[in-house]
């Protein structure tokens, strides 16, 4: 049986389990998108993803976007599984990271103007002047706009994560909003 077959089949509990990984300490989330189960294909799962995420409303926006870590946190053992791998392949859970102290600086001026940490889909990111680059200009946008982005960011870092556990085709539409 396939993954999403082994989703489908699933008893709730063990369906959260499967689903948990791909929606970053949102256990509310990933638990209605289990309940959405059977999904046809992957693209489904996909939708009912992003669904549930553009069905928060603001206040479940910002709760959401605090659970998620910062970039270069000083305790990256604190990080889901998932963003220490996400992290770690840009070098961003070493200590001796050369781009910690501009991080740190980035982190602390971004939370006290949003509220919020940066969340940024790595994946989408080749090297750290890519991560630096879109960090600043972010730091410049309104509040409104950002919360947006930020949503977007949760959702290409959720469709990423599936993509990876449940097969590398890209879920239909997955660009078509600004998410991919």
């Amino acid at each position: 049986m396939s993954l999403l077959g082994d989703l489908n089949a699933a008893d709730d509990a063990h369906a959260l389990a499967l689903v948990s990984p791909l929606i970053e300490r949102a256990p509310h989330v990933a638990r209605k998108v289990a309940q959405a189960r059977p999904f046809a294909n992957v693209e489904a799962l996909a939708l009912a993803i992003r669904r549930e995420l553009h069905g928060l409303d603001e206040a479940e926006r910002i709760a959401l976007f605090r659970t998620h870590p910062e970039l270069a946190p000083d305790d990256p053992l604190s990080m889901t599984r998932e963003s220490q791998g996400e992290q770690g392949r840009l070098d961003l859970t070493s200590a001796l990271n050369s781009h910690r102290a501009r991080l740190a600086e980035l982190n602390a001026a971004y939370r006290a103007r949003f509220g919020f940490p940066f969340i940024t889909a790595l994946v989408r990111h080749a090297d750290m002047a890519s991560v630096l680059d879109e960090f600043e200009r972010r730091l410049a946008a309104d509040r409104a706009a950002e919360i947006e982005t930020a949503l977007g960011e949760v959702a290409t870092v959720s469709l990423s994560r599936l993509r990876a556990a449940f097969g590398d085709a890209e879920p239909a539409g997955a660009g078509a909003d600004g998410e991919g």
